[in-house]
Formats: C-alpha cells, structure tokens, sequence
C-alpha cells in the first residue's frame, strides 16, 4: 500500500506496475462472466501497446474544442435541473435532484443518446459503478449487475447500427468514423469503452459535485470567497478535487521485481495507491488538511497518472465550474442539514448517496 505522492506518481507512470490487474471473479466452472470480458477490453484496465491505440482513436472525438463548445448546454442542463429542484421545495437531496442527473445528461448529450432513454442509462450505469466500488457484491447484486451492463450493451450495440446507417453530428458518430493510421475501433472496443466513458464520468462527477459542494458548505469563509470572486472557480474545483478526491485508491500489478522506497515488491505483487493520501502529502501541499480555493502549486493525482489519466478529467472540471458557479449565483445561502448525509457504499470512490441541502 502506497501513501505518499511521490511514490504513488511513480507507479502510475511506470510501465513496471501493469494495469491489466486482476477483474472482478469470473465463474467458477471457469468461464469468464459479463462483467470481467466488458472490463477487459476497457483503456482503463488495458497496458500499451492495445491502451495508447485505443486512447488516440478516443482523444480524437475528445477535444477541448468540442469540451468548449458544450459549456452553453451545461449551463442550460444544469439550471434547468436547479428550476426543477427549486420548484419542488426549499430542501433538496442534492445528489439525487442535481449531481447525479447532470452529468448523465452532458455525457448522453455528448453521445447523442435522446432524451427519453437517459433514466435508463443512468440506472445502467450505475451498475458498472458497482464493479469498480472495490466492494464484493453479493449474489443478488452480482446477478442484477449483470443484467443492467447486458442490457447497457445491447442498448449501444442498437445504437451504433443506427449511426452507421444515419451518422448525426455527435460523437458517437464521430468515434464510429474515427480513424489513425487505419486503424479502426472494433464494435466490442467502442461499445465496451462507450461503457467506460458514461459510467466512470456519471459517477466520478457525481461524487464530485456532492464532496465539493459539502466541503464548501461546511468551509463558509471558502463558500464567501467564492461568491465574492467568480473568477477563481477553476482553481477551486482542482482545490476541491484534492480536498475530498472521488476516486480514493486504485491498484497495479508488479510485472517484475521492483525495488521502490528500499522495499522490494515482487513479480505479480498488487499494488494500492491511495491517491486520496497523496493529495495531502506534507511534502507538496501546505497545510494539506485545510481546505483553500485559492490554492496553487503541485499537481493533484485526482484523475491518476501518466497514461491512464482519466480522458474525462476535462469535462468533469467544466461540469463542476459550471454548476458551481451558477449554485452560487441563484443560491448564496444554501446551507446543509450534517445529520442527514448518507455515504455511498465504497471502497474505490468516496462520494455521497444522499446530501440535503436547505437553498435558502
């Protein structure tokens, strides 16, 4: 296990340490389940050279241009859900009225998926959540897991048939046109990655809007700098996404021997790196435990590490400046009820299930 920051940098930027880790348990007559053959062809569980060809064929239909040019219809989902909550009573559960609708939206948007089967994904989704928590499921959870990414899959697979016959001007068409050098994503690549993207951006921003809007709320000298000075966002959402980091730990696989920190870690030794402890490692941040939106200095390890330095990092931040800014805006005194926060079930991600909030 791997505390401190510079050790968890190197691991993550060191080729030694594989992330073709161990997937959640395959059957026990020996065949490999849903579950683990999704994950399988997924970038984020994929060593180079398969993770470099497929992060180039993704990062194409990725762009910051095509980020930017999403920052109105955030904006308009995102005011749209606070009219929606503000309409139904002066309390909200925050998670379930905002922070989980509003990045299933932008995603679904992003992809072209029409409105009326967003619900659905955002079930979907949370399902594949499940697998990358680090908590065993039981049977029941296990079998209706299954279920949901079957039916995931088989709601992309129909989807892509469509684009293919009817290209529209969104992404998903986009990554179905995509090409590098030739080479071109499989069917199973893009459905299995399509995965990737929805399920792992609904729920790391989730978590991200619920812990950073909890940090502030209980900081109120931070909520004031803020309501004071719009123009520091982007620097607290990064101070935020280091306070009370939604992903907390992530592992690899020693492929060798490895000497590191005068400990030798063996061949096919897992490795954990608490990414959440490296964000408030003494010796890059001052003052680590105290929460400022106005601080600067050493890169955060929120969104990972070398290669696999999640590709959505961008679009999260956007989300998050964006909701931010106009919470603060519409609601200068909301304020939190302590009593009633209900934490996710999780070992991987830290987030909240339920947060109440009083708009003011």
């Amino acid at each position: 296990m791997l505390t401190r920051y510079d050790d968890i940098a190197l691991v993550m930027s060191d080729l030694r340490f594989s992330a073709e880790r161990v997937l959640p348990r395959d059957r026990a007559d020996g065949g490999a389940t849903l579950m683990s053959m999704a994950l399988a062809r997924q970038m984020l569980f994929l060593d180079p050279p398969d993770h470099n060809r497929l992060r180039k064929l993704f990062a194409k239909a990725f762009t910051p241009r095509r980020l930017e040019g999403l920052r109105p219809h955030i904006a308009e989902i995102a005011n749209g859900l606070l009219d929606r909550a503000a309409t139904a009573g002066i309390r909200i559960d925050f998670i379930g009225d905002f922070a989980a609708p509003l990045p299933v939206a932008v995603i679904a948007q992003m992809l072209g998926m029409p409105r009326e089967d967003w619900p659905r994904l955002r079930v979907w989704s949370r399902a594949f959540g499940q697998l990358i928590a680090g908590r065993t499921l039981c049977a029941s959870e296990f079998q209706q897991a299954e279920q949901d990414i079957g039916a995931f899959i088989e709601y992309c697979r129909g989807l892509i048939t469509q684009r293919r016959q009817c290209p529209e001007n969104d992404m998903l068409s986009d990554l179905i046109a995509v090409e590098e050098m030739g080479d071109r994503l499989s069917e199973q690549e893009l459905i299995m990655n399509l995965i990737l993207l929805f399920a792992a951006g609904h729920g790391t921003t989730t978590h991200l809007l619920g812990n950073g809007l909890l940090a502030l709320l209980t900081h109120p000298d931070q909520w004031r700098r803020l309501l004071d000075d719009e123009s520091i966002m982007s620097t607290a959402v990064n101070e935020l996404l280091r306070f009370d980091a939604p992903i907390q730990v992530t592992s690899r696989e020693a492929s060798e021997d490895i000497l590191l920190a005068g400990k030798l870690i063996r061949a096919g030794e897992l490795v954990r790196v608490f990414l959440g402890s490296a964000n408030r490692d003494p010796e890059h941040f001052t003052d680590p435990d105290t929460l400022d939106v106005r601080r600067s200095g050493a890169r955060i390890l929120s969104f990972g590490h070398g290669i696999h330095t999640c590709l959505g990092s961008a679009l999260a931040k956007l989300e998050a400046e964006i909701a931010f800014t106009e919470l603060i805006r519409r609601f200068p005194h909301a304020r939190i009820e302590e009593q009633a926060l209900q934490r996710a079930p999780s070992v991987s991600l830290r987030g909240l299930r339920r947060l109440t909030v009083t708009l003011g």
